[in-house]
């Protein structure tokens, strides 16, 4: 009897020490599992968290990318203007270099209008002549119009064009076609058609103050931005100077007075010469095919020849005309 209660009562004890640890072993697991779920639930807000800030990330990264792209476009365009800058600097100089080497008045205006070819699709350079604008030279026309074809045309300056207005004003004008009522006049003789670009301009070629030749020029079917007016009126304002620089440069006329000895009083009086003629104003050629130099006179004297006081001895050596 003894026995079954000593055992009955350790029964009891290992029963009570195993379900005390079972107790404490499932109370780890609880707050194991707890824990475990902490972790998770953390993790999850965190990789929430991450993709927020994953996307923002995203978003400043384009943006950044976007920006240098544009600054880079920018800095690329501002280092292309530049460079186009100095280029047309380089070849301003080396046209007004050229201009200034010539020295007859057809050179420099042969080489004003080949420069001008360099700054705009189309030039043509009118000379003034007794109240018309007469085409002389010309650069980029299409087709068989050269300046053969050039020299045919011929513009009243009675006429509302943007060469009369460049004339009277003795300014530059610039700015789209169709502004002048009688602007088509000139379109259909260098196009054949009425057809009109979208920029033109003209510039006057001044002398001692008057419009003496007008240098136009347009876009023909290109940009407006394809003429360089600044790079134009330069040219124009070296060539004018070149021309009035020769006429200043002129030689003085001769007295003739002092070389045609007095009468004999045994020989009759003769009629004196007549006096010589002034050279008219801006003069093409009379006939293209055989003389195509213009002349400009800009109020200068004209030039006088002296005739010898003796007759010269014959010679045997050949004498060249200059």
């Amino acid at each position: 009897m003894a026995s079954d209660d000593l055992e009955k009562s350790l029964r009891g004890e290992v029963d009570e020490f195993v379900n005390a640890r079972l107790q404490s072993l499932r109370e780890e697991v609880e707050r194991t599992h707890a824990q475990v779920n902490e972790a998770f639930t953390r993790l999850a807000e965190r990789l929430a968290h991450d993709q927020q800030d994953g996307a923002a990330i995203t978003v400043a990264i384009s943006e950044h990318l976007r920006q240098a792209r544009r600054l880079g476009s920018d800095e690329a365009a501002a280092e292309s203007s530049r460079t186009k800058a100095a280029s047309d600097v380089a070849i301003i100089k080396a046209a007004v270099d050229d201009i200034d080497n010539q020295r007859s008045q057809a050179d420099i205006l042969n080489s004003l209008v080949n420069r001008a070819a360099s700054f705009a699709p189309r030039v043509i350079f009118f000379v003034v002549k007794n109240d018309q604008a007469l085409g002389w030279r010309a650069r980029g026309l299409e087709g068989t119009i050269g300046d053969a074809a050039v020299r045919e045309i011929s513009l009243p300056l009675s006429a509302h064009t943007l060469l009369s207005e460049v004339v009277t004003s003795r300014t530059t004008w610039s700015g789209a076609a169709g502004a002048h009522d009688d602007e088509q006049m000139l379109f259909e003789k260098i196009n054949g058609t009425a057809q009109m670009p979208d920029r033109i301009i003209a510039i006057p070629l001044l002398a001692r103050g008057r419009a003496v030749a007008v240098l136009y020029a347009d876009c023909a079917e290109m940009d407006a931005d394809a003429i360089n007016l600044e790079a134009l009126e330069t040219l124009v304002r070296v060539a004018g100077m070149g021309v009035e620089l020769l006429a200043t440069s002129r030689p003085a006329p001769t007295a003739t007075s002092a070389a045609v000895p007095p009468p004999s009083p045994y020989q009759p009086r003769t009629a004196a010469p007549p006096p010589p003629t002034a050279q008219s104003d801006f003069e093409p050629a009379a006939n293209p095919s055989t003389e195509s130099n213009p002349q400009i006179s800009t109020g200068a004297l004209p030039e006088t020849f002296a005739p010898p006081l003796t007759q010269p001895a014959p010679s045997s050596q050949p004498v060249m005309s200059a």
